[in-house]
């Protein structure tokens, strides 16, 4: 626990528990004397107050701040580094049944596909269509992954 007279709106250390790192974190509620639940200025999660975790010997150091502007939005999901080489191993796959003489046709949302068939979508490049997933969304898988497009939309 910090030592002195701590209150709600002073910053401390803590360990993050969505960080899972020593990180500056602001009181949020102090119960007596003890802190009882902070707020990380790094994530901005609330959780209870946990103390600076140190390794084995180890003097207190600041700790190097983890930047990731995906960190938010991939929580739970694999590795972007494994997914993207997961996504182009199976696009590379679907591209082998792709003719040479055959050109994909252009993407459009007012077209129907089906199954099967092949587009060529101005952002995302050639993908070929996996499945028909509602009257209006279909599934594609492009080089960076799969994707859910609109089709059969009116012009």
């Amino acid at each position: 626990m910090p030592a002195g007279k701590i209150g709600p709106g002073d910053d401390v250390e803590a360990w993050c528990t969505r960080c899972r790192m020593n990180l500056e974190h602001r009181v949020i509620a102090v119960v007596g004397s003890s802190v009882e639940r902070v707020h990380c200025l790094t994530c901005g999660g609330d959780h209870k107050y946990y103390p600076p975790k140190y390794a084995k010997g180890a003097e207190p150091q600041r700790t190097a701040i983890r930047i990731s502007s995906k960190a938010k939005a991939s929580k739970g999901a694999a590795k972007p580094e494994k997914a993207s080489v997961r996504a182009l191993g199976e696009w590379t796959t679907f591209m082998k049944d792709l003719e040479s003489e055959t050109s994909p046709r252009a993407y459009r949302t007012s077209e129907s596909y089906e199954a099967g068939e092949f587009i060529e979508h101005p952002t995302f490049g050639i993908g070929k269509v996996l499945d028909i997933v509602a009257a209006e969304k279909m599934q594609v898988v492009f080089r960076e992954g799969r994707k859910i497009l609109l089709c059969n939309r009116g012009k």
